[in-house]
Formats: structure tokens, sequence, C-alpha cells
């Protein structure tokens, strides 16, 4: 890996490092506080030779001095020293244990031995290491003897006596702190970097190069939002995934196929990494060009073009290869220009039938009517019908699923192609992360409000409402007519006398509906007075029953009114239905009176 691989990887996981600091830096606050605090207390002894006369012999002893404090360095943490000062301070531990927190040490060219002390309790602390220091002293003046009488041959001599500590020098929270957050970060930059490298699912386009050299002709970025609408072309014309399928279209277009038909198989090493979504948009995609193209649902075990287009699939490829119809009958029309061959039935001899000369012969006879075939087939490396398919065809196209197959399932799959003397056309690297693809950037894209025009002026099929979800209707106010509306009819008795002119009579008592009253009087289901119309109306004459009808004047146009249906009363043959008794005219309208 290079450089900048690296610094692609730390930026990649920047989370996880971000993470594993941040509890590292907690785990190491957390270890500091629970940790006991321990205080440190220092003694110093000087080590002489007494017996010196003249300055040779005080280099000597010196020397002597100096060759010497090495041992007592040892003897001053061993059970000799220590098993006296636990009887002198009456300690409750052993020599073992104490040993280990008391140390001796002795700065470089000196003769001074420094002795320390640790312990929880800073009294206690300073008390051992002047103990230690004078019980050294008396050890060694019984190891090393008397030179003369009452003259040791080598002394020692407490110079400074340990002072008791004020604070504590462990632990340090924030040095703990700071070590657990760069041993967090420390792992979490090893955890990223055995990830990339034990990781092998193709990623990026690098990881395709590192497999292969055929070309990536397009790369499809990966819409989360979208995942449920495989239809790009359709649901989302100018977005910048419709853009990469007809980058898709326009490298294939200037590749160097031999013969006046293009025949293309688009498969995949395993399944789930959208082979059929990309068979169908790259159709609808050249199908824009003016292009006839057919496409071919051969994937004869899990075919899905038929669901995916919402068309009949009963009927297609296998009944035509099986010599119940012709391949040209059972084709259906998708939009304006893309002719589908589905499936069909599901075979139980799919490879046998895929590898036969009956699929070379309809293939034979469909390159004579379409300009390009393109065959969605099943998976590479599950079976081998797309490899035998692809020997009959002029390539394949290979789509890769970024996250879904692995370096090695690619190369098996590129592996089965060359095997049986397949071209491969190329590659398409299908759901890509934003991040890694380029077609997130647009220029000049239509905005989405012109899809049904580009729908219209294409030919494809409107967009199907969301599965499980109901289309919703947009209520159409009623239209306004100026007229206000009249009041339901009730059931009244016989009408009273007619009043003036334009006005209505008073109402009668209740009675039976339909009920017509006596001559003169208006009946109460509501019918039209049988007089002359009054000046000004715009309604036709009531018809008798002795002469036909004179034709009335124009009336002018106006809304239709509404108005509630009302039972016919018994009268002359088309008469018209007249008010209720006391009910007021229409607006703009004039009362008629009983004559």
């Amino acid at each position: 890996m290079e450089p900048a691989e690296y610094l692609a990887v730390l930026r990649k996981h920047w989370r996880l490092l971000a993470v594993l600091a941040v509890l590292g830096l907690a785990g190491g606050y957390a270890w500091s506080a629970q940790t006991p605090p321990s205080y440190r207390a220092t003694a110093s002894v000087y080590v002489t030779v007494p017996q010196s006369t003249s300055v040779g012999e005080l280099v000597q002893g010196s020397n002597y001095a100096q060759a010497r404090i090495g041992s007592y360095v040892e003897l001053a943490t061993k059970p000799y020293v220590l098993d006296r000062v636990i009887a002198q301070l009456g300690l409750e531990t052993t020599s073992r244990a104490l040993a280990r927190s008391v140390s001796a040490s002795t700065p470089l060219d000196t003769v001074i031995l420094e002795i320390s002390a640790v312990d929880g309790d800073p009294r206690q602390a300073a008390a051992i290491a002047d103990a230690v220091g004078l019980q050294l002293a008396r050890a060694v003046d019984e190891l090393e003897g008397a030179a003369t009488a009452h003259v040791p041959q080598v002394q020692i001599t407490l110079v400074a006596r340990a002072d008791v500590p004020a604070h504590p020098f462990a632990p340090n929270k924030r040095l703990d702190a700071a070590t657990g957050m760069a041993l967090g970060a420390a792992l979490g930059v090893a955890g990223a970097l055995a990830r990339v490298v034990l990781d092998t699912r193709v990623r990026s386009v690098r990881d395709v190069r590192r497999v292969t050299s055929a070309p990536v002709l397009s790369t499809i970025r990966y819409d989360r939002r979208r995942r449920r609408d495989p239809l790009v072309l359709r649901d989302d014309p100018f977005g910048d995934r419709a853009e990469a399928y007809r980058r898709l279209r326009t490298n294939l277009r200037f590749l160097t196929v031999a013969g006046p038909s293009r025949s293309i198989v688009v498969t995949s090493a395993l399944p789930g990494e959208g082979k059929t979504t990309a068979t169908v948009n790259l159709a609808t995609a050249m199908s824009e060009t003016g292009t006839r193209v057919l496409l071919i649902d051969a994937d004869l075990r899990r075919p899905s073009v038929a669901a995916y287009l919402g068309i009949e699939g009963g009927v297609g490829l296998t009944t035509a290869l099986i010599g119940e119809a012709r391949a040209i009958d059972v084709v259906q029309r998708w939009g304006a220009r893309l002719d589908v061959l589905p499936a069909g039935p599901v075979p139980p001899n799919p490879s046998e039938l895929l590898d036969s000369t009956a699929m070379g012969s309809v293939l034979a006879q469909l390159a004579q009517r379409y300009d390009v075939i393109l065959l969605d087939c099943a998976p590479l490396l599950p079976v081998t019908d797309a490899a035998a398919l692809a020997r009959m065809t002029d390539g394949a196209l290979v789509v890769v699923g970024c996250r879904t197959v692995r370096r090695h399932q690619l190369a098996d799959a590129l592996a089965a192609l060359e095997t049986v003397g397949a071209r491969v056309l190329g590659l398409l690297l299908n759901q890509v992360p934003a991040r890694e693809s380029a077609s997130v950037t647009t220029y000049g894209s239509t905005p989405q409000s012109t899809a049904g025009s580009w729908r219209a002026r294409t030919g494809a099929p409107p967009k199907p409402p969301a599965h499980g979800r109901r289309p919703r209707l947009r209520r159409r106010p009623a239209p306004e007519t100026g007229v206000p509306d009249a009041p339901a009819p009730e059931p009244s008795g016989p009408a009273g006398p007619a009043g003036p002119a334009g006005t209505a009579g008073p109402a009668g008592p209740a009675g039976p509906a339909a009920t017509a009253g006596p001559a003169g009087t208006t009946p109460t289901t509501g019918a039209a007075p049988t007089g002359p119309p009054a000046p000004g109306d715009d309604t036709e004459p009531p018809a008798s029953d002795s002469g036909p009808r004179e034709p009335a004047p124009p009336a002018p146009a106006r809304p239709p009114e509404p108005a509630p249906p009302a039972a016919p009363a018994p009268g002359a043959p088309g008469e018209a239905t007249p008010a209720p008794a006391g009910t007021p005219a229409p607006a703009g309208r004039p009362t008629h009176a009983t004559p």
C-alpha cells in the first residue's frame, strides 16, 4: 500500500480511531481513579573508609568505597537488612513483600547511597526509609568487620533523613489518561489496517484493477432512498444514476463488436449484485436513442424481469425454446420503444435449454429484427448458464456489486468466461458509495418536475404507487353556480290560497307526501304551477293534452342547478315538476302565482 492509501484508510475509519481513543482515555482515567495513592520517601547515607592518614590513602579509600557501594545497594533489599527493619518498626509483612517497596541507588561516581521506600501512608514510608539506612549501616559493620580495635573498616553514616511526602507520586491521572488514549488510538490504527488488509471485498475501481485489466465502463452510485425503485430511467430520468446508465450505453456503442447486430449477456459473479436492475435500465437507456432493443430474461432459474416491468410472464423464452410458440409471438412491448421477452415458466433443465441449438436459432431470428439484444442471465459462480450463453453472443457485461463480491470471487467469474472462450466487454461497478462514485456531480440536469413530460415523449409507463400505499386522490371543489342550494322539500298538506304575483301563498296543514290538493291549489310534491308563466320566466311552458307545445325562446346559458329528486305528481303528460308550496323561489327567477 502507498502512503496515500494509508491516509485514506485512517480517514475512512476515523470514527473507529476516535471511539477507541476516547475509550482508552476513559479507561486510563478510571484505572487511575481506582488505584490507591502511594507516597515515596528517600533517605541518604554516606560511605567512607575511616583509616586514611595521607592523600594516597584517601584516594585508595575513596576507590575502595566506590567499589563496595554496588554491593551495599544489593544488600539494602536483602532479608538480612529488611528483617531487622520489620522487627524495629513492628510491621505486619514479610521481607519479600517489603523488598517490593524498597529500592536503593547511587548517583554516578559518588559514594552516596539513596534509599527509597513506597507506602500508602506517608509517615510509614519515611520511617521505613530511615530504618533501612540505619540497619544497613549495622549490617555492613557486622559483615565488613573492623580493621583495628573499635575502628570499622567501612563506615556508613545516615546523612539525610527521609521527609514525610505531602503529595502522592502515584497514580498520575493525567499521565494515565494520556497513556490510555494513546493505546486506544494505536489499537484503532492497527484495527483499521487489519480490516483493510484482511477484507477482500470489492469497494472501488482500485480493487477491480487489482483483479483484472478489463475496462470499467461505468459506476452506479448506491442510493439508499431509491433502493425499492429499480427503474431509474423511469422514476428519476434526470438524476446522476440515470446519466451513469447513459454513459454505459455510450461506452458500449463504441466497442468493436463484429456483425450487424449486437447481443450482450449481462451477468454477475454472485446473486444480489444488481444485474437485473442494470439490464432493465440499460435497455431503457438504449431505447431512448431510437435503437430497436430487445430485452430477454434468460435467467430461467429465478426470472424477475416481468415482475420488475409489470408485464405478463406466463409465456416467454422457455415457451419458444420448447417449440410451443415462436419467439417473436411472445415478445411484449413495454412503453413505446422497448420490447421484452420474458422468461416464461421455469423449466427443469435450464442449462440444457440455454446451451441448445434452439437457443441459437432464436437468437438468429431475433437478430434480424433488432439492433441490440440484451440478455439477463444467472450468476456465473453458482451455475454455468451465463457462461454457456455468452459463447453464442458478442460478449458479456459483468456487473460487480460493491461490498458484495470479493476479489477472488470476481477473478473466478472472469476465469469462467475466459475458459469457454467468451469475450468480456467490460465491467459495471454497481452500488458504489457516494464518496467513491464520480457520478454524484451533475451538470445542467433538468428539474424533476419535467419527468412527466419526458415519460409522455418517450412513451415510458407512469411510475406506479409505492407498494402497500394507496394513491392520494385530490377532491375537486364543486363548480360555483351562482344559485343558492334550495332546501329539501318536506311533506305538506294542501296549500293555502295563492298570494299576490311573485310571492308564495301560505302553506296548508301537513299531510301525506305526494298528495295533490283540490282544484286551484298547488300540489304538495313541488310540481310547477300549470298556469301561464310570469313575464321574464326562462322556462318552457308546460305541455297540454290538446295540442303541440309551442317552442320557447332560447334560454340564456347558465350552470346547471342541483335539484333533489321528487316523485312525479299526477297531471298532464309533460307537465313540469312544481316547487313545494311556501318555498321561496330561487334568486333571479320570478315566482309563479296560481291563477
